[in-house]
């Protein structure tokens, strides 16, 4: 935040399975907070937005990946609407490849709702990634794995994106850019793109 030059006028913190937020709302909304930036997982995500609700303050709440989880949007209802998240991936059948995606998981699990989207898109193109990386190796040997991974000479069709050289020895992390990400909003009990464009963007991958 210093870099973009912002300053929290209060900062707080909160425990795992806390119930009542409400000293550290109090404290935001005292110091004149326009917006709650939230880190942390989805109960206790709920609790803020509950917390919220209860003192009837109405600010924008955003925060990482997390707010897309079930126990988040579930244990906040209707409090949940509006919050703002990036996301690698929202569960829409914007593509093809996502559609294939998501009538897979409906035909595993049986479920057309998905507790995590990100998570579980990042987790199937992880296992692809692996898979091509086993491939090239030759092996299941963790070394060999590792220098495939590191300079993957095929193309890797995802269901986030096409993977071409994700990794490299200097390089271990895939999403680099604010280009691959978009950002979500909890509407009606489940997140969606906040923007029309990012849609877009999507439909044209």
């Amino acid at each position: 935040m210093d870099r973009i030059g912002i300053k929290p006028v209060v900062v707080e913190r909160f425990q795992i399975r806390q119930a009542d937020m409400t000293p550290a709302l109090l404290r935001a909304r005292q110091a004149g907070a326009e917006v709650i930036l939230t880190y942390g997982i989805g109960p206790e995500l709920a609790q803020i937005a509950n917390g919220m609700a209860r003192l009837n303050w109405r600010v924008p709440m955003i925060g990482s990946w997390t707010l897309a989880m079930s126990n988040f949007i579930d244990n906040a209802g209707p409090n949940a609407e509006g919050a703002r998240m990036p996301q690698t991936f929202i569960q829409a059948p914007d593509t093809p490849r996502r559609q294939a995606f998501l009538q897979a998981w409906r035909a595993q699990t049986g479920t057309e709702r998905i507790p995590v989207p990100p998570a579980a898109a990042q987790g199937y193109d992880s296992a692809l990634l692996l898979a091509a990386a086993i491939r090239q190796a030759g092996s299941t040997e963790g070394e060999r794995i590792r220098e495939a991974l590191e300079n993957l000479d095929t193309r890797v069709q995802g269901v986030i994106m096409d993977y071409d050289r994700p990794f490299s020895k200097a390089r271990h992390e895939t999403f680099t850019s604010p280009e691959q990400l978009f950002m979500g909003e909890v509407r009606k009990g489940q997140v969606v793109h906040a923007y029309e464009q990012d849609r877009q963007r999507v439909r044209q991958q």
